[in-house]
């Protein structure tokens, strides 16, 4: 069964429950609260009648006629239904309103018992035809004798009024239950909309291995609404790292392609009668390539993962320490080029130490790569408003206007003889950019030909 009839069915069913025990609730309250007047208007006329006949004022022996006669007048229009009745202990009907005629209340054995015992008590006893009286009696003391006084009402009017309630209740139960049943199937199936939305859109992922297609959901941010915004967000990581497959095999077959070539074509030569020193460069140039190859897979591998959008490791990072290595480390590699210090402020972030410094490390051998011999090479650090500001800066050859949007591409060399030549791959700068895009920062670059480049990471601290 679907989710949706599951759903209103329960819904259905809990409201049936409340609505009985309320209907229930209401019925038994408003029949009590009617058996209270009654039983108020009963205790009224008996005290009437017990005011009326007054023992010391009754003949001896008694005189029913004269009894009869000082009766309370009963108001038909003011309490229909209500009789009055004397009976001895034998349940001998001795006087009786007028109103009955030739009629005589029911007799109740118990609660006759209970007025000759001297109590005062009401009950409901049966009147026959279905109908229903509701008596109160109580001893009426005379100088030798005692006798019963019932005073009564006809319950007929109340029990077709009650039994109105009953069906008009029912009635609403059921109206109120189609009408929730209806309505909350509609409300239901308008909820989940967005669920079947997203198994459309899951299926047509499936069938066409379209990464692109989202549920574009909007209405409140509830949980339906939090359900599709995580289901495009986790279809936009999967074409992210789909994507990011794509190009790690493009990318790796394109540039992987001339080194194999180059080894291919040198073990071709090894197989002929070479020369000794022939034979040697051709050795070197398959262990260069080779070389070469491992690094732009190692690279490929690297930048494949940083693209991927996974998670980092986060921890407290010396944006210090790491720059002073990184220091230590270019002036072994510089040769004749300066690498100095600027502006540099103690600063620390939160993010992968070992990434951090991969940026740095990249960001620095592009500048030694691009400056030269005599050339300096200048890095720096100090706070930038609510982020750390790390600069690299050189006065090297510089990158020309028309290259500055493309530099942070794979693969994208600006002077490729230069780059190849240095053993780049290429890939240096645009896993910069990933990383920085992990940490939440931006990098931007400003350069002039001739005079030099500086490439500015700006991380939150």
């Amino acid at each position: 069964m679907p989710i949706r009839w599951r759903l209103t069915l329960w819904f259905a069913l809990i409201l049936f429950i409340i609505l009985v025990l309320s209907g229930v609730v209401l019925y038994i309250l408003l029949q009590r609260y009617l058996n209270n007047q009654v039983d108020d208007d009963l205790k009224i006329y008996s005290a009437q009648v017990h005011g009326t006949l007054n023992p010391q004022e009754m003949p001896e022996p008694p005189d029913y006629e004269v009894i009869h006669s000082r009766l309370p007048p009963i108001n038909e229009f003011v309490s229909p239904g209500t009789y009055i009745q004397l009976t001895d202990a034998d349940g001998n009907v001795l006087v009786k309103s007028s109103n009955l005629a030739e009629q005589e209340l029911p007799v109740d054995p118990a609660l006759l018992s209970e007025g000759l015992s001297g109590k005062t008590v009401i009950g409901t006893v049966a009147a026959g035809g279905g109908s229903r009286v509701r008596i109160m009696v109580s001893p009426l003391y005379l100088k030798e004798q005692v006798l019963v006084l019932e005073v009564a009402r006809s319950l007929i009017h109340i029990d077709a009024t009650m039994a109105q309630v009953r069906w008009a209740l029912l009635a609403s139960i059921l109206l109120a239950l189609v009408l929730a049943t209806a309505s909350g199937g509609a409300i239901v199936g308008g909820a989940l909309v967005p669920v079947r939305k997203i198994t459309r859109t899951a299926g047509d992922i499936e069938a066409g291995a379209d990464l692109k297609r989202r549920v574009a959901y909007r209405g409140p941010a509830d949980e339906i609404g939090k359900l599709a915004n995580t289901f495009d967000h986790m279809i936009e990581h999967l074409e992210r790292v789909f994507q990011s497959q794509q190009n790690f095999i493009a990318d790796a077959s394109h540039e992987l392609r001339g080194p194999l070539t180059v080894v291919r074509g040198n073990l071709h030569l090894l197989k002929r009668k070479l020369k000794e020193t022939e034979r040697r460069e051709s050795l070197a140039a398959i262990e260069r390539e080779t070389v070469r190859m491992a690094k732009i897979v190692e690279d490929l591998l690297f930048l494949a993962e940083v693209e991927s959008g996974g998670p980092i490791k986060k921890e407290e990072v010396s944006l210090k320490a790491i720059l002073n290595e990184e220091v230590a480390r270019a002036n072994s590699i510089a040769r004749e080029r300066k690498i100095v210090v600027g502006r540099q402020e103690d600063l620390n972030v939160i993010g992968d130490t070992l990434r951090l410094k991969q940026l740095l490390a990249n960001l620095v051998d592009n500048a030694i790569k691009y400056t030269p011999e005599d050339g300096t090479v200048t890095l720096s650090l100090y706070r930038d408003g609510d982020g750390a500001r790390l600069e690299v800066a050189d006065n090297g050859i510089g990158i020309a206007p028309e290259h500055l949007p493309h530099i942070f591409d794979r693969f994208y060399r600006v002077d490729k003889a230069r780059s190849r030549a240095s053993g780049g791959t290429g890939l240096g700068l645009a896993i910069v950019r990933g990383i920085v895009d992990q940490h939440g920062g931006d990098i931007t670059v400003t350069s002039q030909p001739g005079k030099g480049s500086t490439f500015t990471v700006i991380l939150k601290l």
